[in-house]
C-alpha cells in the first residue's frame, strides 16, 4: 500500500513537471510568435534604410540624347571602348528667302549647298572621350576631349562634364587659323521626362572678320553660355531646343540676334536621327560662341533646315 502511494505521488509530480515544461514552452512560442512580426518589420525598415543609403551617389540613368543635343555637346558619353560616327547637314538657303515658287524649286533649301560636318569619337574610359570633327566651313578640324566630372544622383543635383580642345582652320587666305576652347556642360534631369542644360564656353580667336579675300579673328577671346532643354515625348523620342544669347562683346557696328535651334530626336538602337530648324549654321565651338557665322551676325528670322545622324559601334549604353 505504501509503495502504491509513493508511486502515485511520483506520477503526480511527473505530471506537474510535464505541465510546467509545456507551459514554459508555450509561453516561449507565444513570445516568439509575437516577436516575429516586430522583427520582420524591423528587418524591412532596416533593409529599406540601408538600400536608400547604400546608393545615394548612384548616377541616374541618362536620357537617350546621345553625345550631342543638336549642335551642342551633351554631358553623357557611351561605355568605354565605344566608337561613334557623327554626320551633320545645315542647308544654306533660308526658308524666308524668295517666294513659294523659289522654295519649291530648291526643295525648301534641301537642293542647295550645305555646311557639313563629319565626326568620329572614342570613349577611352567610362569618363573620358576623345573626338575629331571636320567641317567644310573654313575646312575646320576640331579635336576635343570630354571628361565627366560629376553625375546626377539622388544626393547630387546636377551632372557636370568638361570639354576642351582646338579648332584649326585649314582653308587658304585665312589669318588666326587656330582657336582654343573650353566648356563646362551643366545638366539637370527631371526623372525620365526632361533635362535642362547650360554650357559656359570660352574660345580664343573666334569668329571671322572678312576683309577682301581674307579673314581674321573677330574676337581675341569670346565667351557665351548656350542653354537649352530636352523634353521626352516617348521613351526614345524627344524635342530639343537650344538658345545661344547674343555675344555682348560684338563690335558696336554689328548687331546680332540670339542663335536658336529646335529639333526632333529619335533613337533607334545605336542610331540617333535628328531633324531641325535653326537660324545658325555653326557647328564647332569657335563658330557658335560668337553669335555670328562667317562674319555675318545671326538673324533670328532665318530658317535653315538641317539634320544630324549619330551611330555607335561596339559597346553602347
Amino acid at each position: 500500500m505504501i509503495r502504491k502511494m509513493k508511486a502515485e505521488g511520483r506520477r503526480q509530480k511527473a505530471e506537474v513537471r510535464s505541465r510546467q515544461r509545456d507551459g514554459r514552452r508555450n509561453r516561449f512560442l507565444t513570445s516568439a510568435f509575437c516577436l516575429l512580426p516586430s522583427a520582420f518589420v524591423f528587418f524591412l525598415t532596416t533593409t529599406s534604410a540601408l538600400a536608400q543609403n547604400a546608393d545615394p551617389y548612384k548616377p541616374l540613368n541618362p536620357l537617350p540624347t546621345g553625345d550631342w543635343f543638336l549642335s551642342l555637346p551633351s554631358a553623357t558619353m557611351p561605355a568605354r571602348g565605344t566608337w561613334e560616327v557623327k554626320f551633320t547637314h545645315r542647308f544654306n538657303q533660308s526658308l524666308d528667302q524668295g517666294g513659294i515658287s523659289d522654295q519649291i524649286h530648291s526643295l525648301f533649301g534641301l537642293d542647295t549647298n550645305a555646311d557639313v560636318v563629319f565626326g568620329l569619337s572614342y570613349a577611352l574610359r567610362r569618363d573620358l572621350q576623345l573626338s575629331l570633327m571636320r567641317s567644310n566651313t573654313n575646312d575646320t578640324l576640331e579635336g576635343a576631349a570630354k571628361f565627366i566630372l560629376l553625375q546626377q544622383a539622388a544626393t547630387v543635383p546636377l551632372s557636370i562634364s568638361l570639354r576642351g580642345g582646338a579648332d584649326w582652320r585649314t582653308e587658304k587666305d585665312l589669318g588666326d587659323r587656330t582657336s582654343l576652347f573650353a566648356q563646362a556642360i551643366l545638366t539637370h534631369q527631371f526623372g525620365r521626362k526632361a533635362e535642362l542644360f547650360a554650357i559656359p564656353t570660352i574660345a580664343t580667336k573666334a569668329g571671322r572678320a572678312v576683309s577682301g579675300n581674307s579673314s581674321g579673328a573677330l574676337f581675341k577671346n569670346a565667351f557665351n553660355v548656350p542653354v537649352g532643354i530636352v523634353w521626352m515625348l516617348k521613351p526614345a523620342l524627344s524635342v530639343v531646343a537650344e538658345i545661344t544669347p547674343p555675344n555682348r562683346d560684338l563690335p558696336d557696328s554689328m548687331h546680332a540676334d540670339l542663335g536658336w535651334a529646335v529639333g526632333i530626336k529619335r533613337q533607334i538602337g545605336g542610331h540617333w536621327f535628328e531633324i531641325l530648324v535653326t537660324n545658325s549654321q555653326a557647328s564647332t565651338a569657335d563658330q557658335y560662341v560668337t553669335s555670328t557665322f562667317q562674319g555675318t551676325a545671326l538673324d533670328s528670322g532665318d530658317l535653315h533646315l538641317g539634320f544630324n545622324i549619330e551611330r555607335r559601334f561596339g559597346r553602347r549604353r
